[in-house]
Order: C-alpha cells, then sequence, then structure tokens
C-alpha cells in the first residue's frame, strides 16, 4: 500500500508476518492512500482526515478521534469533511490518483470581477509526472517563483512554456537565499528533466 506525503510516497506492506508489522496500527497519509497491483488498484481519497489502516484487502480510514486526553470533548459538535473510493487503471505512478486527490483538496474557487477566460497564466507546464505545486512572488524581489515536483518516483521529463519570453530563469534553494545556477531557456520554453521525487525551485524575472 502506498501513503501520500509532501511531495512524494511511502509504501507499507500490507500483511503482518513479523513482530514489526504486527505492531504497526495506523499509517499516516495525507490526500491518500492506494493499494494497487500493476494494472489496476483503488484508492481512498480524504480532504483532512490522515490515518489509514491497511491489511490485506481492506482499507481503513480513521474518521474520528474520542481522545480522553488533552481534549476530552474533541469528538463533539458537528464533523464535516469528505472522503472518496477512486477504483483505478495501472499502477499509481501511472493512474489518476494523485491528480485527483489533489483536486478533492483544492476546489474551485469562484473570483467575483473577473470575466472568464480574460485572466491566464503566464506560464505552463506539460508534463505526466511533474507538477507546479507553488507559484508566488518572490521573497526579496518582484520575479516569480515556481516549485516544481516529480511526483512518481521517477526520471520524468516536462517542458515549461512562457507567454513571454523571460529575461532569465534561475534555480534556487527552497528558501530562496541563494542562487544555484542559471538555466537556459529556448525563448518562450524551458526543458525539464527531473530525477525520483525532486524538488526544484525556479525563479524567474521577467522583462520590465
Amino acid at each position: 500500500a502506498s501513503f501520500d506525503i509532501q511531495y512524494a510516497y511511502v509504501t507499507r506492506p500490507t500483511h503482518d508476518n513479523t513482530s514489526w508489522e504486527q505492531a504497526k496500527f495506523e499509517t499516516c497519509g495525507q490526500r491518500y492512500a492506494d493499494l494497487s497491483s500493476k494494472n489496476f488498484g483503488v484508492a481512498l481519497l480524504n480532504d483532512c482526515k490522515y490515518g489509514y489502516y491497511v491489511r490485506n484487502s481492506t482499507l481503513d480510514l480513521a474518521l474520528l478521534r474520542s481522545p480522553k486526553y488533552p481534549d476530552r470533548f474533541a469528538d463533539q459538535g458537528e464533523q464535516i469533511f469528505t472522503y472518496s473510493f477512486l477504483p483505478h487503471k495501472n499502477a499509481l505512478p501511472e493512474s489518476d490518483v494523485m491528480r485527483e486527490a489533489a483536486n478533492l483538496n483544492r476546489p474551485l474557487l469562484l473570483a467575483d470581477g473577473y470575466e472568464a477566460g480574460i485572466a491566464q497564466m503566464p506560464f505552463r507546464l506539460e508534463s505526466d509526472h511533474i507538477v507546479m505545486d507553488v507559484v508566488k512572488r518572490g521573497e526579496k524581489d518582484d520575479s516569480l517563483i515556481i516549485r516544481l515536483i516529480e511526483t512518481a518516483g521517477g526520471y520524468s521529463e516536462g517542458t515549461l512554456s512562457f507567454n513571454q519570453a523571460p529575461a532569465a530563469v534561475f534555480e534556487t534553494d527552497l528558501m530562496e537565499w541563494n542562487t544555484l545556477r542559471q538555466l537556459e531557456s529556448a525563448d518562450t520554453t524551458l526543458s525539464l528533466s527531473m530525477t525520483p521525487f525532486e524538488i526544484r525551485t525556479l525563479r524567474v524575472k521577467m522583462p520590465e
């Protein structure tokens, strides 16, 4: 079974053949837990519940905690959450589980005052297993910060296309403090090659 963690996933056995495995009750998973073979599988998606229990072919999600300490009233009141059961083709990296789990946790927002089709992203990412997880303004200047994640646990390729040719593209660290290197782009496109579960942060300077 595979369990979602930030920017990757971890795998755990579904049996309890050893004393170590018998002692493991729950596994933490953020947006999904997946049980797959090479050609099909099922996933349990959620928007705010993170305790999974998997044994053999059983997928279990803890929906409510009722501890006595530190809050003995934690299970009282109205509880609102969403979970989904998703059968799929192929193994986890080649399925649509990650995309559907992200959509469940990032519902569409209505922006009043903007006509549909007018606002456009300044760039577009094309890749099967590289995702654009963060787009924001730079902490120290007006550059655009793009955080890219390789999600399948393999070597992945992609293309980042800009509506306007950038003045420069730099790779920086997660804190945006240190510039690692300048990337060469072909006019409005930048070719990407990423290693398993790699995280890359790009600083894009647009022409003034």
